[in-house]
């Protein structure tokens, strides 16, 4: 590769595209359409990485589905919102995404001739990993969960407001969400409650560290970017004998490396949404549940068992599917049955009657699962296209 690392074109069968956004963000994306105004499948990267985690994996959906597939902002093609100076949270760069997503497929395009047929919402099929995992979690409680805010906004509270703004959000771009894959994570207050427990805490270490950006910026720079970013890699992979191959194929590792050596900025903007994930996008989560406001759409979660699974003490599938909350699950441990019986119900992420299916991926594979695993994710994937008729 002799170009600089952040104009290369990572999918030469894919449009590459450049797209000026409303949040400040020019948000670099490859795409493809099928036409007909079929569904759209988002695929969204996450930490420390970029939107090459998905090579093994476009291959396979290219036929099958119409794709967008973005560098987040901040990650070192991407310019950050506001040119560096606004609000990283999953909300506002998901908005940032999805403002791109509809100046390429041009959603708006007959928005103004209700009676065209072309004029129904574009559908989209939210699907992450990691960081992008969150951000496609959140787009979905937002774009489909069934109680909204009320109607005057004059003496709403922030989430509130952010809530309903967010509603709008999704008709004037014309689009509708209708199916979610998120990619191994927990929800984010999920994975905070489990850093009461000492041997979970410290596999995340980087959480609360990188959420400290004026900390983090110096000492990971002091440690070397190189380093830090290799060694994140080499933490989460899985112990399958071929695995680290996977993830070093292509040159990925290395090129997530340049991207992160192009400055400080990159550091402080990726550290900027780890700050989001620790402070306001927690509180959102707790209003939800408050509120009651779900995913409402059909959803597949896929999770390394060797990593986040119970290789790393964690029921995944009970924590999705609202049997557990983390801090009782990790206590309860040697517990008598009748007392486990009295602990209060998990934390409701998915709606009543929502398809939600749940896979721990075995044989060693760790937390890159685009890469590591992609035989296993690509096979799900196209069996949750099905459903839409894909």
């Amino acid at each position: 590769m002799t170009e600089p690392v952040e104009t290369y074109n990572f999918y030469p069968a894919l449009q590459r595209n450049v797209t000026p956004t409303a949040s400040g963000s020019e948000v670099v994306s490859y795409t493809s359409d099928l036409g007909n105004g079929g569904p759209i499948l988002t695929l969204v990267h996450g930490y420390p990485q970029s939107s090459l985690i998905w090579r093994h994996l476009v291959p396979l959906l290219l036929p099958k589905v119409s794709l967008f597939i973005p560098e987040l902002p901040g990650y070192g093609i991407s310019t950050p919102i506001s040119a560096g100076t606004g609000d990283h949270t999953k909300r506002a760069v998901g908005h940032a995404l999805l403002d791109a997503l509809a100046q390429v497929f041009d959603t708006n395009s007959s928005s103004s001739s209700p009676s065209s047929s072309s004029s129904l919402p574009r559908q989209v099929i939210l699907a992450g990993h990691d960081r992008g995992a969150r951000i496609c979690h959140r787009l979905a409680v937002d774009a489909t969960s069934k109680t909204s805010s009320p109607d005057s906004s004059s003496s709403l509270p922030d989430d509130e407001t952010n809530s309903k703004s967010s509603s709008f959000f999704f008709s004037h771009h014309n689009l509708t969400i209708t199916g979610l894959i998120l990619l191994d994570i927990l929800p984010t207050k999920s994975q905070w409650d489990f850093f009461s427990v000492p041997f979970l805490s410290q596999n995340y270490f980087h959480w609360p560290l990188l959420a400290n950006v004026e900390l983090a910026v110096p000492m990971i720079t002091a440690f070397g970017i190189d380093k830090w970013v290799r060694g994140g890699h080499l933490r989460l992979v899985g112990s399958a004998s071929d695995s680290k191959a996977r993830i070093m194929s292509d040159e990925a590792v290395d090129i997530h490396v340049k991207l992160f050596e192009r400055g400080k900025e990159t550091i402080k903007w990726t550290c900027e949404d780890y700050k989001a994930g620790a402070q306001r996008e927690v509180d959102e989560q707790v209003e939800d549940l408050r509120r009651g406001r779900r995913v409402e759409v059909d959803t597949l979660v896929m999770y390394s068992r060797e990593k986040l699974g119970r290789g790393g003490g964690v029921d995944v599938e009970g924590v999705w599917r609202g049997g557990v909350n983390c801090r009782e699950e990790s206590e309860g441990e040697g517990e008598g049955e009748e007392k486990k019986k009295k602990k209060k119900k998990g934390d409701q992420w998915v709606g009543d009657g929502v398809e939600l299916e749940v896979v721990g991926v075995e044989d060693g594979r760790g937390h890159f699962l685009p890469e590591e695993a992609y035989d296993v994710v690509g096979e799900r994937v196209v069996r949750f296209l099905e459903r839409f008729g894909l």
